[in-house]
């Protein structure tokens, strides 16, 4: 019969492969969301119908505009707008910058004439 000593080394011994496992996972993860995504690393944007609202509201501006705002004008909330946002951010599309507090949106220039 096995020792408890024995029985209890065996068990953390395969909880630190696991953990070493997740580890892993966790630190390719993380490269992956550093890596470039969306038009300037290449690869095609998928555009859903609520970021196609969001980015048809940008298009008829010409100042930077924040999420509130944006939100005002197409009747959404500022979290939704806010997403879709900072998404549209993530793939390139959209310049951020800050005044204060307030994070300032705007579509840039070369999507501006794409539909």
């Amino acid at each position: 019969m096995a020792s408890a000593y024995h029985t209890i080394n065996l068990m953390l011994k395969a909880l630190l492969r696991k953990v070493d496992t997740l580890d892993m996972k966790i630190s390719a993860i993380k490269e992956e969301l550093k890596a470039p995504r969306g038009p300037a690393a290449g690869n095609a944007v998928y555009l859903t119908v609520g970021i196609q609202t969001t980015i048809k509201a940008l298009k008829t501006l010409k100042t930077p505009i924040t999420a509130q705002d944006l939100a005002t004008i197409t009747g959404r909330a500022r979290a939704v707008e806010s997403t879709y946002l900072n998404e549209l951010f993530r793939n390139g599309m959209v310049a951020r910058a800050k005044r204060g507090r307030e994070r300032l949106f705007m579509l840039k220039e070369e999507y501006r004439d794409k539909g």
